[in-house]
């Protein structure tokens, strides 16, 4: 009963999956969730694509999902954790942290991927908590329930990094990009109540800045060099 009152004060993470599972349907009744053409279709990863101009594919992909286990094992955790960042952020920051985790790790997956990879799924945004969780731990240290609180997801993110090196079907470059993008994202907005140095999110910013270029060029050099 407690999940389900987190989730009827976490007015962003409700919409994250209503949204979600909207699209799944709909995808599942106009040509199936499994299928290459309906996945490009509604904006799966594709870097020939991305690269031709269809940059919108790194928002749409995180809304996306490969069959029924994949998007019931990102909805749980996002029912899981969603509510409980959107507490220690805020619901509109929640909404920006989320949203650019899920760009930045599509586009690590741009930037490295094969040229016909065809990727999607939330699990890129969900990352991004955990990259959350890793620069709270960092950039509060002087907070012991903050730090101890981002310590807690130490062995959940060590176990799903494993998990995605093992399994071939599981796209490691948006999980890894997704991370990153939360670690620094975390010295960009503060959690509520606290504060971040000036300085600390001025170089989170232009670190965030820099990399997100870094991997356009890296994925646009790429496909002129033939993948």
């Amino acid at each position: 009963m407690n999940n389900f009152k987190n989730l009827g004060e976490s007015k962003v993470t409700r919409a994250l999956l209503i949204i979600n599972i909207a699209v799944f349907a709909i995808m599942t009744f106009t040509g199936g969730s499994e299928s290459t053409a309906n996945l490009i279709r509604f904006g799966a990863v594709h870097k020939g694509l991305i690269a031709n101009g269809q940059w919108w594919r790194l928002f749409t992909a995180s809304f996306i999902h490969i069959g029924i286990a994949h998007i019931l094992f990102n909805m749980y955790f996002l029912y899981q954790l969603g509510p409980v960042f959107e507490r220690l952020y805020g619901s509109i920051n929640f909404l920006i942290i989320y949203l650019l985790a899920g760009i930045m790790g599509n586009l690590l997956t741009f930037a490295f991927g094969t040229p016909n990879t065809i990727s999607a799924g939330a699990s890129t945004s969900l990352y991004g908590m955990f990259g959350l969780a890793l620069g709270i731990m960092l950039n509060y240290r002087g907070d012991e329930i903050l730090r101890s609180f981002g310590a807690s997801f130490l062995t959940v993110i060590a176990i799903n990094i494993v998990y995605s090196l093992l399994s071939p079907s599981v796209g490691i470059l948006g999980h890894l990009g997704g991370l990153l993008a939360g670690v620094i994202l975390s010295g960009i907005f503060p959690v509520v109540n606290r504060s971040l140095s000036t300085s600390t999110q001025a170089i989170s910013i232009a670190a965030f800045v820099v990399i997100m270029i870094l991997f356009v060029r890296i994925g646009m050099k790429s496909m002129t060099m033939g993948g």
